[in-house]
C-alpha cells in the first residue's frame, strides 16, 4: 500500500477535509440499511518506504517540501510518462534532468515543468 496515501486519506474524494469516514450498506432492493452504516476515525499516519515516519498530512507535507529537488524529479517522471503516454523509460533520464534543472532555476514554478517537456524534441515526436 502507498504510504503517501494515507497521508492524503483526510482528503475525500472531491478534495474536502474529513477526520471520519463512513460506509452505509444497502439491503437488497438498493435502500439504505441503518442497521449497517459503519463509521471510524481516518488514521493517516504512515511512513516511506525506508524513510521517516508522519503522523499526518501536514507532517507529510513538511517531510516533501524538505526536498524540493527529489519531489521535483518524480514529478517530472510523473507528467513526462502522461506526456508521452507510456511508461517513464531510461532513455528519458535526459529529459526529466533538463526539467528538473529549468524548473529549479525559476523556484519550481509549475510552468516551468511543462513548458520544458512541451518544448523537447521528444514530446514533439510523440
Amino acid at each position: 500500500i502507498d504510504p503517501i496515501g494515507f497521508g492524503l486519506e483526510n482528503f475525500n474524494a472531491a478534495g474536502k477535509w474529513r477526520t471520519e469516514d463512513r460506509f452505509q450498506a444497502v439491503d437488497a432492493n438498493g435502500k439504505p440499511n441503518p442497521k449497517l452504516l459503519k463509521t471510524w476515525t481516518i488514521d493517516p499516519a504512515a511512513a516511506f518506504h525506508k524513510g521517516p515516519a508522519f503522523n499526518d498530512y501536514f507532517e507529510l507535507r513538511d517531510l516533501i517540501a524538505a526536498k524540493p529537488e527529489r519531489f521535483a524529479r518524480g514529478f517530472s517522471e510523473a507528467l513526462i510518462q502522461y506526456a508521452l503516454g507510456r511508461p517513464f523509460a531510461f532513455t528519458d533520464e535526459d529529459l526529466a534532468a533538463d526539467i528538473v534543472q529549468s524548473a529549479q532555476q525559476n523556484s519550481f514554478v509549475l510552468r516551468n515543468f511543462v513548458q520544458t517537456l512541451v518544448a523537447s524534441k521528444a514530446f514533439h515526436l510523440k
